[in-house]
Parts: C-alpha cells; structure tokens; sequence
C-alpha cells in the first residue's frame, strides 16, 4: 500500500508516545498491516512533564506528518487507516468501520479507568462493573455485529478488525476466557494476529506490561 502523505525525510510518520501499547497500539497496527515504515518514538514517565505543553491536547499519542502535529489517538488512527486504504470502501463503509471502532473505543477507556484506578477500592468497583456488565455487553453486540463473516465490514480487514485485536489483546492478557462465549470474535482475534505483516509485527516489537 501507498502513502500519500509528503514528507522530505525518509519516514513520513513520528509516532509518540510512552514505551507502552496503550492508546498508541491501534496506530501501530494499522502502519504494521499496511507495510508503511515510520518512526516509534517511545518516550520515558519522567519527560512527559516537559514534553506535555508542547502537545497540541496536553496528551499522547501525537503524529508528526506533513510538518504538522495531531493528537488525538483515534484521529490519528483514522488517518492513516484513510491514507493506507483500510478504512473502508465508500462512505457507508467507513461509517460502519467508524462504528465498531467508536463501540470498541469506549470498551478500552473503561478498561482503562479501571487498570489505572489508583484508590483500590474504586478500583474493584470499576473492574467489577468492567468485567460483569461493560465487556459482556460489549461482546455480545460486536458479535451480533460481525455474525458470520471473516471481517467487521467488507471482505477484507480494515482499522476495525485492527483496533478490535488492538484493545481484546489487553483485555484478553487481564481475562484470558474474555472471548469464551463468542468464538467467532474469537476466530477474528486469531485471524487478526496471523495476518503477515501484523505477525511479523507482533513478533519483533518490545514487550511491555501493558
């Protein structure tokens, strides 16, 4: 696949963001399946602090890319599913990948506050609620929604298929049976990772906790 973003340098991307997958693990994935070369730059907890103001959210990930910078994870990760072709065919298309992507989004960020919680009490609420009532009920309708296919939308993979492995793959290393009741997500989540160049992928990057 093509980029078609300019760039004098021979990277067209900087990727940043903390030495960690995160909310930077989708992006990753879509450069990883694309077969499009970029620059992971992973900083350290302790220069985020000087970092941070020059970012356009006070957040990471950020994208450098045409000598602009973007924030926001998901704009980025729509980006350049956009430039790379996997975010779908058409408008009707794109909506529908938007759609799995906005409801697995949401499933990530619960997760998220309840894994980061600090005061363990709020945090055994959170990952009760997490684990009873957000992720079965998440679940059941990407289910209902994939239904018999090989692929959320379309007949090839796009940045919903990659975001779902992207976010279940944490999910997954927390409650490994998260995926028991629903084998065909299951059956995705394996075909995901068996992908070249996302197995390729998944094989050489830097193992961290999260």
């Amino acid at each position: 696949m093509s980029c078609k973003l300019k760039c004098s340098c021979s990277s067209k991307y900087k990727l940043v963001y903390f030495n960690g997958r995160g909310r930077a693990e989708t992006i990753r994935l879509v450069f990883a399946a694309a077969g499009i070369s970029y620059e992971d730059k992973r900083i350290e907890s302790q220069d985020w602090p000087t970092l941070k103001p020059s970012t356009p959210w006070g957040s990471l990930p950020i994208l450098e890319a045409d000598g602009k910078t973007i924030g926001q994870s998901m704009a980025i990760a729509r980006l350049v599913a956009k430039e790379t072709g996997l975010s779908g065919k058409g408008s009707v298309d794109q909506a529908l990948v938007d759609s799995v992507v906005d409801a697995v989004t949401e499933l990530r960020e619960q997760f998220f506050s309840a894994l980061m919680a600090k005061d363990e009490v709020e945090k055994e609420k959170l990952s009760a609620k997490f684990k009873e009532e957000t992720l079965p009920s998440v679940l059941t309708n990407l289910s209902k929604f994939l239904g018999g296919k090989n692929y959320f939308v379309g007949d090839k993979m796009s940045l919903a298929d990659l975001h779902f492995y992207g976010v279940l793959e944490s999910v997954v290393e927390n409650n490994p049976k998260a995926l028991g009741q629903h084998p065909k997500l299951e059956e995705l989540y394996q075909r995901v990772a068996a992908t070249p160049k996302v197995s390729e992928y998944l094989k050489k990057r830097a193992v961290t906790p999260f």
